[in-house]
């Protein structure tokens, strides 16, 4: 399961069972990729249910964050812990999204719609082998970095809108201020990423946020760190699909995977 000699990797999108009664396709993408530095790239987003083109909001948003920041981390970059390490991962992540607004509104010219028909979460990480990194977020998801088996962990929570049922995109004008981002500090060797489908099942809820379910991501963890990454990718969609999932949620489903390769 090799990508480069650091990471090993794996991801999953799943169609919701919601979707499937529907025959619209799954609007969740991931993308999963390791710059020349060595630094993961994880990020995953959710196109809106309600917008047209949500999955080619999520997709294109997936390629253009990649993009920028693989063109940033090429650039020489190598401590990301440092101050201006991280605002430099910063600002490549925001120029990021601004790309993937100009491509989606160019798209949204050409079909004679606007942005709001592109709405998609976002949720990412960046991060160099056991240096620590950077948690990106617009809107529901999380992304949790792990130590050991779960002894040491760091989440980037979901956050909702004002109701319930509600939450933040790229697409939205106040797009800036609802981009979230998060130290990962070092010594965190497993990196999980993931859409809101897989949330309800992974994190539980305590006073004033949530906590990983470690129950949940321990055997996947587990398993992948043992399995090509075929294999992986097959036990992962095999697992989100499952009828005990299906009952739970019906949802679009996305959960990517990653771990620091050797010791």
């Amino acid at each position: 399961m090799l990508a480069t000699p650091a990471w090993r990797v794996a991801g999953s999108s799943i169609t919701g069972p919601s979707h499937v009664q529907t025959g619209t396709p799954c609007q969740d993408r991931h993308r999963l990729h390791v710059a020349q530095s060595g630094a993961l790239i994880a990020i995953v987003s959710d196109g809106a249910g309600s917008a047209e083109y949500g999955g080619e909001g999520a997709a294109l948003l997936c390629d253009r964050l990649v993009a920028r920041l693989d063109r940033h981390l090429s650039a020489g970059v190598r401590k990301t812990g440092t101050r201006a390490g991280l605002l430099g991962l910063c600002r490549a992540v925001r120029e990021g999204v601004h790309d993937a607004r100009e491509a989606a509104r160019a798209q949204g010219a050409e079909a004679g719609v606007g942005l709001e028909s592109f709405h998609a979460t976002l949720v990412g990480a960046v991060m160099l082998p056991r240096q620590g990194g950077l948690f990106f977020h617009i809107g529901d998801g999380a992304a949790l970095a792990i130590g050991g088996d779960g002894e040491r962990w760091q989440l980037s929570a979901p956050s909702n809108g004002e109701y319930a049922d509600t939450t933040y995109f790229y697409t939205e004008p106040d797009w800036r201020t609802n981009l979230r981002f998060s130290l990962i500090d070092g010594g965190y060797d497993t990196i999980f990423v993931m859409t809101d489908g897989v949330t309800d099942l992974a994190l539980s809820a305590r006073p004033g946020g949530h906590e990983p379910f470690m129950p949940f991501f321990r055997p996947i963890g587990r398993y992948l760190a043992g399995a090509t990454r075929e294999e992986g990718e097959e036990a992962l969609s095999a697992t989100l699909d499952s009828g005990a999932v299906r009952e739970r949620t019906s949802d679009d489903k996305t959960l990517v995977w990653a771990q620091v390769a050797g010791p």
